[in-house]
């Protein structure tokens, strides 16, 4: 004797969260705010491990943003790309990398733009 019909009917209660489902999320958006004017850079020392950026740390950095005081800013410094924390000391705006300062020259050094994030990547010690 078996059973087999065309007229099933799933009959049972729906699950309790149905219809609360997270919806992915997407960095992109997350993170970047003006997408033409963004650009990453990865940090290829350890210069900035004072400041809490340490080696390998992913920078989001928006061109269209004058960095405040106590953010992070990117530089061209003599040729080099270099993050740097704007700082005001005794009344003077200086940029540090938490080893050595930095006045901007007009010359010399340009504000590329603000450091808007950060990813650093954790070493969870799988391969």
């Amino acid at each position: 004797m078996g059973f087999s019909s065309t007229n099933s009917k799933v009959t049972g209660f729906a699950s309790p969260a149905q219809g609360y489902e997270e919806a992915s999320i997407d960095l992109n958006t997350v993170l970047i705010k003006h997408p033409s004017a963004t650009r990453l850079f990865r940090l290829d020392s350890s210069y900035m491990k004072k400041l809490g950026l340490p080696y390998g740390t992913l920078l989001v950095v928006d061109r269209s943003i004058n960095p405040n005081i106590g953010q992070y800013a990117m530089l061209r410094h003599e040729g080099n790309f270099l993050c740097c924390k704007k700082e005001n000391r005794n009344g003077k705006i200086i940029l540090t990398d938490g080893n050595t300062e930095i006045i901007p020259i007009a010359d010399e050094t340009e504000i590329i733009g603000a450091v808007t994030s950060y990813i650093q990547v954790l070493n969870t010690g799988n391969s």
